[in-house]
């Protein structure tokens, strides 16, 4: 193929003829005749690659007579096929008695793979797809509709169910676990949660480890996703972080008992604030956070003993919040230094929601649970992808 480009290759000369040049006085008219050129010479490079290929397909080339011949010419198919370069028009495809179609085009296939896969990447990103129809018109001459787009993310499918049951290989030292309520239409509109798990490795890679679909956060729905996880290979990690969901707590002293476990201290905060008259709540909170900002876990006792005599008989419910959890909310002070800003929080995860959200704010709902897996499978793709090569640095 790159052999038969650089044979057609035109030098600038040949781009513009003398003659023509009238016709490119102005900007946008330049363009477009170039945009038709390109067009043109893409098209022409499709048309000998597949005449190459017929012609060793049937042995012979036109009105040769020779004993290699394999099979006879049958006319031409007329074909358009939406590229890269827009939609290129009436390519001619050579036909045989026998049959042939060449291998660069799929039997059904209208267009090339990579517009599907950067229609599907660009609603991903959150752009609706109204525009996304007048984007597709703009760049490839060709808007793709609500439907369309939704046929284009169907194709993930293969590529998800790859994905969900991939081998954990790498140990996972941070395992950070939350849900996130999504609406779901079923016969009536579901709030249903998505699980979801993320990992932090020995050497400081991120990594999206899967989701699913848990209906309510329980036990069972919880359990079912981290037996999941141990399947594909997950070993106990030194440490879990998680927000306090009593479904969660319950699954891992089952599935990983003795794995130290690490409150969220934003959620902790919050519950805090939660058991706080209004005029309280911002001294009391704020007070509570020098708890998680200590310089080792001796003094943190220190302060807490100092917060909880000056607010046990004002807020006294507030106090036993974080009494209660005070060991869980300061486990991260046994793990190095330089880890505590990640590992005190789920913050890692919360940001991959606010991803999400930002996706499906623009969805009411979920028509399916299908297309609620397949739209969470592409963005913790995408979340991958974007970490693959982003170690955290010095970790």
């Amino acid at each position: 193929m790159e052999s038969i480009a650089k044979k057609i290759e035109p030098c600038p000369e040949e781009i513009i003829k003398e003659e023509d040049r009238e016709a490119f006085r102005g900007t946008i008219e330049f363009f477009e005749a170039l945009e038709e050129w390109v067009r043109g010479a893409v098209r022409m490079v499709i048309e000998k690659a597949i005449n190459e290929e017929f012609r060793a397909s049937i042995g012979c080339l036109p009105y040769e007579r020779t004993l290699e011949r394999k099979d006879y010419r049958n006319g031409y198919l007329v074909k358009a096929f939406e590229t890269r370069f827009g939609v290129i028009k009436e390519i001619l495809i050579p036909r045989a008695r026998g049959g042939f179609f060449p291998s660069i085009f799929g039997r059904w296939q209208r267009r090339e793979g990579k517009i599907s896969r950067i229609i599907s990447d660009i609603f991903l990103r959150g752009v609706s797809t109204r525009k996304i129809k007048a984007i597709s018109q703009a760049l490839w001459g060709r808007g793709y509709s609500a439907s369309k787009v939704s046929e284009f993310n169907r194709a993930l499918k293969e590529d998800f169910l790859s994905y969900f049951n991939r081998p954990i290989d790498e140990p996972i030292r941070y395992l950070f676990l939350d849900a996130i309520g999504l609406k779901l239409r079923r016969n009536w509109i579901s709030k249903e949660a998505l699980l979801c798990a993320i990992g932090i490795t020995e050497k400081g890679r991120r990594e999206f480890l899967g989701f699913m679909l848990g209906g309510r956060e329980s036990i069972v729905s919880w359990e079912d996703f981290l037996l999941h996880l141990k399947r594909r290979g997950l070993k106990p990690p030194s440490l879990i972080v998680l927000d306090g969901n009593q479904g969660l707590l319950s699954s891992i002293s089952t599935l990983f008992p003795g794995v130290p476990i690490q409150r969220c201290i934003v959620h902790k905060v919050r519950n805090i604030s939660s058991y706080c008259p209004k005029s309280l709540k911002g001294v009391v909170t704020s007070e509570a956070k020098r708890v998680f900002y200590a310089t080792n876990k001796e003094e943190a006792l220190i302060r807490f003993k100092d917060w909880r005599e000056r607010w046990i008989i004002e807020v006294p419910k507030a106090v036993e919040c974080l009494e209660k959890d005070l060991d869980v909310s300061l486990a991260f002070y046994s793990f190095p230094y330089r880890h505590w800003e990640r590992i005190r929080t789920t913050n890692i995860i919360e940001r991959a929601f606010r991803e999400f959200r930002r996706r499906i704010k623009v969805m009411d709902s979920f028509p399916t649970e299908e297309s609620c897996v397949r739209i969470m499978f592409a963005l913790a793709k995408l979340l991958n992808e974007d970490w693959e090569h982003k170690p955290i640095k010095g970790f």
